[in-house]
C-alpha cells in the first residue's frame, strides 16, 4: 500500500517515502502526539489480512522490542488504523551502508569501526535468541553522528519460538524450504533452504565485511542460480589479496565468518566482537607509531649577561629547559 505525503493513519502523518522492500513500505512520518518524527513501515496486504500471519508478526515485533541497543534501531508500537496494519519505529538520519563502500573499499579505521558495531548488534540479538536473517549493506544505516544502526528485522526470526511453534516476521516457513532474504548476502545453508541459526547471520557478516574491505561482494554470478553456486562451492580471495594494506588477522577473521560449514565458521557474535576489540587496539598502537613527532632541541642556558650589558638599556632574553618546558627570561635595566 503506498501512502501519500499528508495522508493521516491515526495520529501519525505521512511525511516521504524512504523506501521499500518485501515487508512493506516505510516513510518518514510524523507522531503528532508527542510531536516527533518516526519511521513507519506499511505491512502488506496479505500479512494483514492473515490472522494467523499477523499474529505472529506481532509476537515477533514484540520480541525485537526487547532488543535495546545502540546499534539497533527501536521498535516503538505496532499499530492498525482503518485495516491498514503497520509498525512505528526510531528514525535514523544518515546514510545506508551501501552508499558509504567506494570501489576499493573503506579504511581500514572505518572497517573496524563499524563491523565492531554490527558485532555488537548481533551479539545482543542473538542473546536475545533473534536471528537477522538478512543483514546487508542496505540494511545498515551510518548516522550523521557516526552510529551505526542495523535496520529491518522483516526477516528476523525468533529462534527459541521456532523451536516449538516457528513463529516468524514472515508468512514462508524455513523447514518448508522456502528461501528468505537477499542471496548475495546468504549463508550456504539459507540458500539450501536448510534449518537455520543463529551462525547464518555470522556468514552474512563475512560477506558484509569482504564488501567494506574490497568495495565488491566475495560471490558473484550473472544469474540467481549461478550466484547460489558460487555462494555454496566457491572460496572467495583473501581481502589481503586484493588489498596488501589491510592486516592479516583482518583477512582472517572474515575468512572465518565465510566458512561453508556452520561447524567451521566463527561460532558466536561475541566471538566476532571480540577479534574486532583486539584488532581495534592493534591498529590503535600502529596508528600511534605512525604518528609524526616533533623533537624539541634541549637547549643550554647562556652565560650570564655582563654588567655593561644590562646598563646597556637593552632587553635581553634566555631560553631554558625546565621539565621539557621552555622558559623566557627577560632582564632589563633598573
Amino acid at each position: 500500500m503506498r501512502l501519500t505525503p499528508g495522508t493521516r493513519l491515526g495520529p501519525y502523518e505521512i511525511l516521504t517515502p524512504l523506501g521499500s522492500g518485501g515487508m512493506g513500505e516505510v516513510y518518514r512520518a510524523t507522531d503528532t502526539r508527542l510531536g516527533r518524527d518516526v519511521a513507519l513501515k506499511v505491512l502488506p496486504a496479505e500479512v494483514g489480512h492473515d490472522p494467523e500471519r499477523l499474529a505472529r508478526f506481532r509476537r515477533e515485533a514484540k520480541a525485537l522490542a526487547q532488543l535495546d541497543h545502540p546499534n539497533i534501531v527501536t521498535i516503538y508500537s505496532v499499530e492498525e488504523c482503518e485495516g491498514v496494519n503497520f509498525l512505528t519505529m526510531q528514525l535514523v538520519e544518515g546514510t545506508p551502508l551501501d552508499r558509504l563502500i567506494p570501489a576499493g573499499g573503506l579504511p581500514l579505521k572505518q572497517i573496524v569501526e563499524i563491523a565492531s558495531a554490527l558485532g555488537a548488534a548481533l551479539e545482543a540479538a542473538h542473546e536475545k535468541g533473534i536471528m537477522h536473517r538478512d543483514l546487508k549493506p542496505a540494511n545498515v544505516m551510518v548516522s550523521n553522528e557516526g552510529r551505526v544502526k542495523v535496520l529491518d528485522f522483516g526477516l528476523a526470526k525468533d529462534a527459541r519460538a521456532a523451536m516449538v511453534g516457528n513463529a516468524t516476521l514472515t508468512s514462508s516457513q524455513t523447514q518448508m524450504g522456502v528461501v528468505l532474504g537477499t542471496p548475495a548476502y546468504m549463508s550456504p545453508e539459507q540458500t539450501s533452504g536448510r534449518p537455520l541459526d543463529h551462525r547464518t547471520d555470522i556468514f552474512s557478516l563475512g560477506v558484509v565485511l569482504h564488501e567494506m574491505a574490497t568495495g565488491r561482494r566475495p560471490f558473484e554470478g550473472d544469474s540467481s542460480a549461478e550466484l547460489i553456486s558460487a555462494i555454496l562451492r566457491d572460496n572467495p580471495p583473501s581481502v589481503t589479496d586484493v588489498r596488501p594494506d589491510l592486516p592479516s588477522d583482518l583477512a582472517r577473521i572474515i575468512r572465518r565468518c565465510l566458512e561453508k560449514d556452520p561447524r567451521h565458521r566463527v561460532q558466536t557474535a561475541r566471538d566476532v566482537s571480540n577479534e574486532f576489540r583486539d584488532l581495534s587496539q592493534q591498529t590503535s598502537k600502529s596508528w600511534r607509531r605512525q604518528r609524526p613527532s616533533y623533537h624539541v632541541p634541549r637547549l643550554r642556558p647562556i652565560p650570564a649577561l655582563p654588567a655593561q650589558t644590562k646598563d646597556s638599556g637593552l632587553q635581553c632574553c634566555r631560553l631554558d629547559t625546565a621539565g621539557g618546558t621552555l622558559i623566557l627570561r627577560r632582564w632589563q635595566r633598573v
